[in-house]
């Protein structure tokens, strides 16, 4: 499998990255129209590009633990960032993602409504992920 996938993966981040910050954004997307898709989307790209779920297991952990309760949460958004950054130049196959991820960071800054939108989001495309095949 190429290590970022085919024209499709890259058609589908493009999509993606048009309206991740839309999706990840409770006032824009009330009905959740949007995040649906975009988190769908995002699945199907990590299984397409190859991404396992031990590459981003530690990732999903440490988005889990992030609350909008904790003081450093916006530190620790920061802190994610650059962790992505440290995958995405081991493994090639993330850098389509970190790119998604990168967009939708200053959008779950703004408010405890958006973390808690950006936390379902990673959930989500993680599940869509193992939906569409990923680890098979």
């Amino acid at each position: 499998m190429p290590a970022q996938g085919g024209n499709n993966a890259l058609a589908l981040k493009n999509d993606i990255l048009s309206k991740i910050e839309t999706a990840i954004d409770p006032e824009k997307d009330k009905d959740g129209k949007a995040f649906s898709d975009v988190a769908e989307k995002t699945g199907q790209l990590l299984k397409e590009s190859g991404v396992t779920i031990t590459q981003i297991r530690k990732l999903f952990t440490e988005v889990k633990r992030l609350s909008p309760e904790d003081d450093n949460y916006k530190y620790k958004l920061k802190l994610l960032k650059a962790k992505l950054a440290y995958t995405a130049g081991r493994f090639k196959k993330m850098k389509h993602f970190q790119e998604i991820i990168d967009k939708a960071l200053p959008v779950a800054e703004k408010s405890p409504e958006a973390l808690n939108r950006f936390k379902d989001f990673f959930e989500a495309a993680v599940a869509y992920h193992k939906y569409f095949g990923g680890d098979q």
